[in-house]
């Protein structure tokens, strides 16, 4: 059965495409709510492929990909960690040795409101770490 109020729900404007990353783990791989990137389902060529080593049909997939507000509340847990699945689509064989997909604006994540716990693999920015945390955000380290 489709939820009525999903018609007239605005898709939420995510101010950071890297804390989008990190949400659309969650809603594809974790809890199956959207459907990732299917390089099977474009055509893919050398051309999709930047000069950062970026696939760009699966960069412009999960740009274009409509995120709703009820979505963002089945977020209970995230993961911040450069081994996430997504990656792999946006940047195949990168091995997360440099900070490319860190947020710069955090804002996305810290209004996530279900959110009750964030694994960590390594430090986050001191500001964010505590913003969390006075939300009472459980802080993990992997």
């Amino acid at each position: 059965m489709t939820d009525v109020s999903n018609a007239t729900e605005e898709p939420y404007d995510f101010a950071d495409f890297n804390a989008k990353l990190l949400v659309l783990d969650v809603l594809c791989f974790d809890l199956d709510v959207l459907d990732p990137y299917e390089p099977d389902e474009y055509d893919e060529s050398d051309e999709d492929e930047d000069v950062e080593g970026q696939d760009a049909a699966a960069r412009d997939y999960y740009d274009d990909l409509d995120v709703l507000p009820s979505q963002l509340s089945l977020i209970t847990e995230l993961t911040v960690d450069s081994t996430l699945e997504i990656y792999q689509d946006v940047h195949p064989g990168w091995e997360g040795d440099d900070d490319r997909y860190d947020p710069q604006n955090w804002d996305d994540i810290l209004t996530l409101p279900a959110l009750e716990t964030v694994y960590i693999a390594a430090p986050l920015p001191a500001h964010v770490d505590q913003a969390l945390r006075e939300r009472g955000i459980s802080v993990e380290t992997q």
